[in-house]
């Protein structure tokens, strides 16, 4: 059975994993008309969607604790 600290220590660790996927991605700046990306905006869209409620998820979970 994982404990709190393991938990934590995965979120830690996915929250480095978004950073560097973010830091990839560079504010768009991969993404212009000379050369598109590969992926559509509407699926990486799709995909903000579901990290948003992953997150919103966490957040609403982690605020019961101690209630």
């Amino acid at each position: 059975m994982k404990t709190s600290t393991d938990f934590i220590a995965s979120l830690k660790h996915e929250h480095a994993r978004l950073g560097r996927v973010l830091g990839v991605i560079d504010d768009g700046i991969w993404w212009t008309k000379e050369k598109p990306g590969r992926v559509k905006v509407e699926d990486l869209q799709e995909l903000s969607e579901t990290i948003k409620a992953a997150v919103d998820e966490i957040e609403r979970v982690v605020g019961q604790i101690g209630s």
